[in-house]
């Protein structure tokens, strides 16, 4: 069976949303398929190659379009787009027809192209829905869903996601916002992300980082990923402001980048803190276990109106890890989890005082702040491991391929 896997960050790739295609197409290979990988030259969190199991030595074969602009990734963003669209179409259209197309959702546009690509050659299409547009943008308040291009883009997408033969959901609430899209109940296909690179943690005098970093005496909330338009910032910081003036040690950290980091910054140097909070670019996946190793309570956040959107999946990696986890925003996939498992606190968007007080909580209470570490990592093992989500993908691509007809 031959699939055709279309992302634009792929290999090598030190961002976890990345890291996730990498270890769908190298078990396929490893599990019988013929893989193909149509990814960008860009980089999002730039690893070099000999960090990290490199998917074309198990087989898979990556075309790489080539980087027409160096630097930050942030940078002329759009252009970049752009050049990905303008350089797969040809890759997509003029080739040998695979026997499924696959594509997560990155860049945006990517899915009515992909679509566009299976409909010319007949071939069933398969989405792995990390985010939902035009809703996202929607959410973000960038454009109104009644303009012109508000509609046309609904339209654009609604078409490609009809195409799909089977869509991938990341939980319920998604779910539900892919049936309001449109999806039919029995196209989608709930599968999990799962928590990318080493398993490994690496906590107190031995992480280098904590030294580095002068976190030594610190009890240490952490914000690692993705810092952008869909993740709440704003109540972090300033129940930071509140925690400081009666417990002095604590210290927030965030480790990424994104839309919203110039304005993180700039809000922590607002309130008077930016003492207490430092900003870290990623760092290579052989320092994570370091990095989340830092970790006392780790920080996962997501604005109202996202639920269902966005799907963060840094809460995995905590809980691969260990690592207790405070939530912060709507009910959602994330919340869901979290409660389920055990596996932290949840607050709601704003609310500054519970997140103080929940805080000061796990500082004094060490048993609870371990316990939700390990009920999280007991769920994490049970239910959304690597393994079940591997075999997930392998199972749907197989049922897939036997299905008669395309998607109209």
């Amino acid at each position: 069976m031959q699939v055709t896997f279309v992302e634009q960050f792929y290999y090598p790739e030190g961002w976890g949303g990345a890291q996730l295609p990498r270890d769908i197409t190298t078990h396929l290979v490893r599990s019988g398929f013929a893989v193909e990988v149509i990814c960008g030259g860009d980089q999002y969190a730039p690893e070099d190659e000999r960090s990290t199991d490199d998917p074309r030595e198990a087989g898979v074969v990556v075309r790489r379009i080539p980087r027409v602009i160096s630097g930050d990734i942030q940078k002329l963003k759009l252009f970049r787009q752009f050049w990905f669209y303008l350089a797969a179409l040809p890759l997509l259209v003029f080739r040998r027809s695979p026997d499924v197309f696959v594509t997560q959702t990155n860049p945006p546009l990517v899915v009515p192209l992909v679509a566009f690509a299976a409909l010319m050659h007949q071939r069933p299409l398969v989405v792995i829905a990390q985010d939902l547009y035009p809703e996202v943008v929607f959410a973000h308040g960038m454009l109104r869903p009644n303009t012109l291009t508000g509609r046309l883009l609904s339209r654009l997408f609604r078409w490609a996601y009809s195409r799909a033969k089977r869509v991938v959901s990341l939980g319920p609430t998604m779910t539900e916002r892919l049936i309001d899209k449109g999806v039919a109940a029995e196209c989608i296909v709930p599968i999990s992300n799962w928590s990318t690179g080493s398993q490994d943690v690496v906590r107190g005098p031995e992480n280098r980082l904590r030294a580095e970093w002068g976190l030594q005496d610190n009890f240490v909330l952490l914000y690692s990923g993705n810092i952008g338009v869909s993740h709440d910032i704003e109540t972090p910081i300033l129940a930071m402001r509140e925690i400081l003036r009666d417990t002095a040690e604590i210290r927030l950290v965030f480790i990424g980048k994104g839309s919203k980091l110039a304005e993180a910054e700039r809000l922590a140097t607002s309130v008077g803190i930016e003492h207490a909070v430092q900003f870290r670019s990623f760092v290579s996946s052989s320092l994570l276990p370091h990095s989340l190793g830092l970790a006392d309570l780790a920080l996962v956040t997501l604005r109202e109106g996202f639920q269902g959107l966005v799907v963060p999946s840094k809460s995995l990696g905590y809980m691969a890890r260990g690592v207790p986890i405070l939530y912060v925003g709507p009910p959602s996939d994330v919340q869901q989890t979290v409660v389920t498992a055990g596996a932290g606190v949840c607050v709601g968007n704003g609310d500054v005082q519970g997140f103080v007080s929940a805080v000061k909580r796990v500082i004094v209470d060490r048993a609870t702040l371990h316990q939700m570490g390990s009920d999280g990592k007991r769920y994490y093992d049970e239910e959304l491991a690597q393994a079940v989500g591997l075999e997930s993908y392998q199972n749907l691509l197989r049922n897939v391929s036997r299905a008669p007809g395309v998607a109209s």
